[in-house]
């Protein structure tokens, strides 16, 4: 049974028109949410920034579970460093006090399985949301 070539083709093709409106849902409920994850490969460092501290991360793998490192600093203060080893299901949160009205800045180190998960909280999020 022959297949036409073109017939096929033309199926395929879907108008821009027809995604739109699936690309501003999308958009629209991600605008909104207040935290921001990603995965962060093992000995790799990942940029931090909590109000005016900037800083890295980053785990290893070690026997006894992901041992996660995290290291702030202000531009005149003494570095802070945050250490925690994680097991699966287990999660450290490094945190700043918000403004009045606002809650404070974090960052969550989720160990799910075989993954580490960064989770950041922007500046500015509004209590009571």
């Amino acid at each position: 049974m022959p297949i036409d070539a073109t017939r096929t083709l033309q199926a395929r093709k879907r108008p821009a028109t027809k995604l739109a409106p699936l690309a501003a849902i999308f958009l629209a409920a991600t605008a909104f949410l207040p935290a921001r994850a990603a995965e962060l490969p093992p000995m790799q460092g990942m940029s931090l920034q909590l109000g005016e501290l900037h800083g890295v991360a980053y785990y290893t793998v070690e026997e006894t579970g992901y041992s996660v490192v995290a290291t702030l600093a202000g531009r005149e203060g003494t570095p802070v460093r945050f250490e925690s080893t994680l097991l699966p299901g287990q999660k450290v949160v490094v945190s700043i006090p918000g403004h009045r009205g606002s809650q404070g800045q974090t960052v969550e180190f989720a160990r799910q399985g075989h993954r580490m998960l960064v989770e950041t909280t922007p500046p500015g999020d509004q209590l009571g949301r």
